[in-house]
């Protein structure tokens, strides 16, 4: 039996969540400012590294930026040697965008190693584990559901574009 309300355990866990995405949000931007890039941009390397390849169509689409607003970005991260087109084997007309080698390396060296994050988690369960992913996988579909809510309010004209 926890000594906390049940409306006192939710507001410190809402807490502990902002707090989470703050100090992540924080790394990223660290992260970005080390190599030198856009927060944008990191995002973009992100969805890549966690997706793998896919158009320069699909990644804005991913992103939410425009085209126009991708073509620059994806030079701008070539330039870096951290992301590069290549041709589709399937398809040779088509060209997709994928991380580099490079950027892998440079991930690991400010992230750390697989081994590394492990570690960290050896105070889980297995079952915890399963817990805490399946509430990840939740967070995210809801954060979804916020951006969907979002821009049918926009849709309507209720938020200022």
């Amino acid at each position: 039996m926890s000594k906390h309300s049940r409306e006192e355990l939710v507001l410190a866990f809402i807490d502990a969540v902002r707090a989470s995405q703050t100090a992540v949000d924080l790394v990223d931007e660290a992260v970005a400012e080390y190599l030198g890039i856009h927060r944008t941009d990191a995002r973009c390397l992100d969805i890549l590294d966690q997706e793998g390849p896919m158009t320069a169509g699909h990644l804005a689409e991913r992103a939410r930026i425009s085209p126009g607003a991708m073509t620059t970005l994806l030079d701008r991260l070539e330039r870096k040697g951290l992301a590069r087109r290549t041709r589709d084997t399937e398809d040779r007309r088509r060209v997709l965008v994928e991380v580099t080698p490079e950027l892998r390396r440079m991930a690991r060296e400010l992230y750390g190693s697989p081994e590394e994050g492990a570690k960290a988690l050896e105070m889980y369960s297995d079952e915890q584990l399963e817990f805490l992913i399946e509430f990840h996988r939740g967070s995210v579909a809801y954060q979804q559901s916020l951006i969907r809510r979002l821009d049918a309010l926009k849709d309507r004209g209720q938020l200022d574009a």
